[in-house]
C-alpha cells in the first residue's frame, strides 16, 4: 500500500520523466476531483494527500535508504494541486463549460511548477535538503505555491 500510493498509483515508475508523468496525471486527476466535490472539499484534499504522502515518503525513504527517491511521486501531485489553487478559485465557472475551460493557464501552471520544481531555487532548494519525508513533500509545496503565485499575478493582469 505504501509503495501504490508513494508512487500515485506506480506512475513514479514511468520510464521516461516520472515527475512529469505524473504532474500530467494530477492535473487531469485536480480537475476531475473539483469538478465532483468543489474548491473546499479539494483544498481539504490537498491538505490530506500532503500528510498522506510526508508519512509515505517517510517509509519509502527507510524502506529505500534513499533520501529521495526518484519513484516517490506523490509529492508532484500535491505540489501540482497547490499551483493550480488560484485557477480554480478565480476561474470557478470555466472548468464546467468545454469552450471555456482554462487549458493555456493550466498548461503554464503545469510548465511553471516543473521549472520550480526542477531548477530547485531558494527555499525549494532547502527543502530539497532535510532529506527527510517532509523535505520530500515541502519543496513540491514551495514549487506549487510559487508556480500559483505567478498564476494570481497573471490572472489579475490578464
Amino acid at each position: 500500500m505504501i509503495k501504490l500510493l508513494g508512487t500515485f498509483f506506480y506512475s513514479g515508475y514511468f520510464p521516461i520523466a516520472p515527475g512529469t508523468f505524473s504532474s500530467i496525471l494530477a492535473i487531469i486527476l485536480g480537475v476531475l476531483i473539483f469538478n465532483i466535490i468543489g474548491l473546499y472539499p479539494f483544498i481539504l484534499c490537498t491538505f490530506i494527500v500532503f500528510f498522506l504522502g510526508w508519512w509515505v515518503s517517510h517509509k519509502m525513504i527507510l524502506q529505500t535508504q534513499n533520501t529521495d527517491p526518484s519513484e516517490v511521486v506523490i509529492d508532484e501531485l500535491v505540489g501540482q494541486w497547490i499551483g493550480m489553487l488560484p485557477l480554480l478559485f478565480f476561474l470557478n465557472d470555466s472548468f464546467n463549460k468545454t469552450e471555456d475551460f482554462p487549458y493555456k493557464e493550466l498548461f503554464a501552471t503545469f510548465i511553471l511548477f516543473r521549472i520550480f520544481d526542477i531548477v530547485k531555487i531558494g527555499p525549494i532548494k532547502w527543502a530539497d535538503n532535510l532529506n527527510t519525508g517532509f523535505g520530500v513533500m515541502f519543496d513540491d509545496v514551495l514549487a506549487g505555491i510559487l508556480a500559483g503565485l505567478i498564476m494570481t499575478f497573471y490572472l489579475f493582469l490578464f
